[in-house]
């Protein structure tokens, strides 16, 4: 049986100053959805790793998964060998975080296959260097994101949100995304305050909400990419309580009063992009 590796949504994006490390210090809040990869993990009895994927081109050493293995066998002088299957269904370079979930997945998963022992905090510090999204698959539940993506607040009583995904069939890098958003600097007014936001999930307030959603990297990929705009004017026109773009981007997120009102916009937008999902947090 594939183990599930979720998709997250940022709620919540705010870039902070780059590093001399090259990160960016990032304030964000997260939140997993119910889209998956299915990954399964076996033993292997040769000192190698394998990852075999639904999609051939991620089978190579910059897959993020093969590169969590790498990092534990490294580390912890393992000489077992694993062969890691990525069914992949969350689209790629998206901003939904999919190479990130299947390399926590990864870690969580080597830990106990290969007897590791290693506690929550150590995995965290481990899956920061593999990549700024992954500490957050880690823990279970919507968290507050810090630092370099490596300070990490649970966000206590998430609740289930009702969401449209749309991602319009094409990437978007994350390093470019960076390096436009340090180019540009656009001027970014917003109301959205992430306190409230906090608040209003363990309120389990769905308006406020949605009223607090924001990400300081729309300006710059709506301004490349008009369709993003569109994206997100269909999903208000179609009741969204608010739409915003997720992570880096691509795919754009409209959130929800309720399943029916979600279902019904489902409906009607599923055929007018090539990635239209019906889903929820987790």
């Amino acid at each position: 049986m594939g183990i599930n590796s979720y998709a997250k949504v940022n709620l919540y994006l705010k870039i902070g100053k780059k590093l001399s490390s090259g990160y960016h210090n990032i304030q964000s809040v997260m939140q997993k959805i119910e889209l998956s990869d299915s990954i399964t993990i076996e033993p292997l009895s040769e000192d190698r790793i394998i990852v075999e994927c639904t999609n051939k081109e991620l089978e190579n050493e910059n897959n993020l998964a093969y590169k969590a293995a790498l990092l534990l066998k490294k580390k912890f002088k393992v000489t077992n060998g694993v062969k890691i299957f990525i069914e992949k269904n969350i689209p790629i370079e998206a901003g939904l975080g999919g190479g990130s979930s299947d390399a926590a997945t990864a870690l969580l998963n080597l830990n106990k296959l290969w007897g590791l022992k290693l506690k929550e905090r150590q995995l965290i510090e481990l899956a920061a260097q593999i990549g700024a999204d992954v500490p957050f698959f880690i823990g279970e539940q919507a968290a507050l994101v810090e630092g370099i993506g490596d300070m990490i607040k649970n966000i206590k009583k998430s609740f289930s949100i009702n969401i449209i995904l749309i991602n319009p069939g094409f990437r978007i890098s994350t390093k470019w995304a960076y390096s436009a958003f340090d180019r540009q600097k656009p001027k970014i007014k917003s109301k959205a305050d992430i306190n409230s936001l906090i608040k209003a999930i363990e309120k389990k307030d769905i308006k406020e909400i949605a009223n607090n959603l924001h990400n300081d990297f729309e300006p710059v990929v709506v301004k490349r990419y008009k369709t993003i705009n569109e994206i997100k004017n269909n999903l208000l026109r179609n009741d969204a309580l608010n739409a915003i773009v997720s992570g880096s981007g691509p795919t754009v997120f409209g959130i929800y009063n309720s399943i029916y009102e979600a279902r019904e916009a489902f409906f009607k937008l599923q055929y007018d992009y090539p990635f239209v999902f019906l889903t929820k947090t987790i």
